[in-house]
């Protein structure tokens, strides 16, 4: 039986999924990768990171690690941190209908009550061609913040077919913090870093994914708007 512990909370895959056993052992790594930049002394500063975008509304940041290079992005939400988490995690398979970024969006299989795998893609992007993308997915709450990680696992019977290329996840992150004293605002957090695969040059690959957090950002509060807006 394959189990992981992460932060205290344990996920266990039942006998007829051990299948998925790496998958799972997968996302506790991500898990742990992503804590500790979102951890690490100069994240909230942002120091030693380079800016990307800087508006009004959100800030795109960009540091170079030896697994490759981390996009983050900071902004701010006008809901509870357990609606916004909510919104995000819970609002996958209808992203396609509301966040223009997203082509196409299922949950493959549910492992545990904070484990499942999804499978998703982009549209064109620029003279970026559409990418898919398989990923073992991993929320936790700690302490009053909300954390969910993504990392691409493999699956034999997802394999790349030639109607997308298969992009590789190596960290996607979110992290969603309450913003004191106000308990309708959330700060929320993300991390990226994707290997597009294919012939696709540094430089568009910097341009495009700064553009493809903004642009994913932007839809999701056009989306928690809506939800609010519904809920009175």
């Amino acid at each position: 039986m394959t189990i992981i512990d992460v932060h205290g909370v344990v996920d266990k895959l039942e006998t007829d999924q051990e299948k998925y056993a790496k998958a799972l052992t997968t996302c506790g790594k991500c898990f742990d990768d992503a804590y500790q930049i979102f951890n690490e002394p100069d994240f909230e500063s942002k120091k030693d990171w380079r800016v990307e975008i800087d508006t009004e509304e959100v800030k795109v940041y960009s540091k170079y690690y030896p697994f490759g290079n981390v996009f983050a992005l900071k902004a701010r939400v006008p809901a509870s941190v357990e609606a916004a988490f909510k919104t995000s995690y819970n609002d996958f398979e209808s992203m396609p209908t509301w966040n223009s970024n997203m082509s196409y969006a299922k949950v493959i299989t549910k492992l545990t009550q904070h484990v499942d795998i999804l499978h998703y893609a982009n549209p064109d992007v620029m003279i970026v061609k559409s990418r898919d993308y398989v990923v073992g997915r991993l929320w936790r709450k700690v302490g009053h913040q909300y954390y969910c990680t993504a990392r691409s696992v493999e699956l034999d019977d997802l394999p790349e077919t030639p109607d997308h290329v298969r992009g590789e996840v190596f960290l996607g992150c979110g992290r969603f913090s309450p913003v004191e004293p106000d308990p309708n605002m959330t700060q929320v957090d993300f991390l990226l870093c994707i290997d597009l695969k294919g012939m696709v040059p540094k430089t568009i690959i910097n341009a495009v994914l700064g553009k493809m957090m903004v642009k994913d950002f932007e839809e999701t509060l056009k989306r928690h708007n809506e939800v609010m807006a519904n809920s009175n």
